[in-house]
């Protein structure tokens, strides 16, 4: 294959067709590294890039063709709350045409701009027996201590009355709290409640030792839930409110892509310190999976991300039903 042309596209200027050729890379990367994905759809690719999960347009977007076929791409992320010193990239190369460059040429490109950017940390990763892996290393990458097992409930074939069951048990060492369901984005009087309850997930293993948590305040929030509606992603949240003092102490989340609402995925699930012990968070998981099942009856699975350190949160997944279907490694380059 000659030399791919590399070419950057502002994220909102970004066309159907184009995303849609995306689309089919995304899908051929994952068939390749035999993941057990969903065809990624179009739309979805393309309202992605344009609202990422802060409300603004990704930072760079690379676009590999060899002559007028799509045959790779790489996406850049600058954080702008914290962090500003770091990069975040991540990009995919069609099995056809691996080996040749693709890859390589599209990380440079991307590279050049984390420089101009004055950012000195850049951050990947890929799933452990993909090319990724093997390409990273040899890019200068390092391995952190971002280790990740995607695993997966199956919402259909779960055995009847399970989280049911789950749901009992934990609410009798939670008989001082009662479970909201809001759909949605979060009412304009709860933004302070929300946010202090995302911002509960800082206690969960970091990816690196060097990054700083993300904190959240009402505009974060508000921003994240905005973006979500933009890109059609239905967002459900179960949350935990102490009776007594009202207090909100507990969050878990999932996210249904209305353009392929097949697979839901699981976002934040956090308690409040102070509300630890009460077997919240199996409460939570649960009440969400019943409410998930008798309301979007067509989600047949639910992904959820856990670091392979939170050993707590494993053994709520693995009670729940999740089974482990991928891992993830992440990786970090100093410039």
């Amino acid at each position: 294959m000659p030399a791919a042309r590399i070419e950057r596209v502002d994220p909102l200027e970004l066309d159907l067709d184009t995303a849609d050729a995306l689309a089919e890379v995304l899908t051929a990367a994952n068939e390749a590294t035999g993941l057990d994905m969903p065809a990624r759809v179009g739309a979805a690719a393309l309202t992605y890039r344009r609202l990422t999960s802060q409300n603004r347009p990704m930072d760079g977007v690379w676009l590999a063709w060899d002559g007028d076929r799509l045959v790779g791409q790489l996406d850049l992320e600058l954080p702008h709350r914290e962090n500003t010193d770091t990069a975040h990239v991540r990009g995919h190369v069609h099995p056809d045409a691996r080996k040749q460059g693709v890859g390589r040429a599209l990380l440079d490109a991307a590279l050049d701009a984390v420089r101009d950017a004055g950012r000195t940390r850049v951050y990947s990763g890929a799933f452990t027996g993909s090319d990724g892996i093997a390409a990273l290393d040899a890019w200068g990458f390092t391995p952190t201590p971002g280790r990740y097992a995607v695993r997966r409930i199956d919402l259909h074939a779960t055995a009847p009355g399970l989280w049911d069951r789950l749901h009992a048990e934990a609410a009798a060492h939670a008989h001082d709290y009662d479970l909201l369901h809001f759909v949605g984005a979060t009412p304009e009087d709860r933004l302070t409640d929300m946010a202090t309850l995302h911002e509960a997930i800082n206690d969960a293993p970091a990816n690196d030792d060097d990054e700083q948590p993300a904190l959240f305040d009402e505009q974060r929030v508000r921003d994240y839930d905005t973006a979500m509606a933009g890109r059609r992603q239905t967002v459900y949240r179960v949350v935990a409110v102490h009776r007594e003092s009202g207090a909100w102490a507990g969050l878990s989340m999932l996210c249904v892509d209305e353009f392929s609402p097949g697979l839901a995925f699981q976002e934040d699930t956090s308690v409040v310190r102070a509300h630890r012990g009460h077997r919240l968070g199996l409460l939570m998981k649960a009440d969400m999976l019943r409410w998930i099942e008798q309301e979007r009856p067509e989600v047949g699975a639910a992904d959820t991300w856990n670091a392979t350190g939170n050993h707590h949160m494993i053994a709520v997944n693995e009670r729940l039903g999740a089974t482990v279907v991928a891992e993830h490694v992440g990786y970090r380059r100093d410039l």
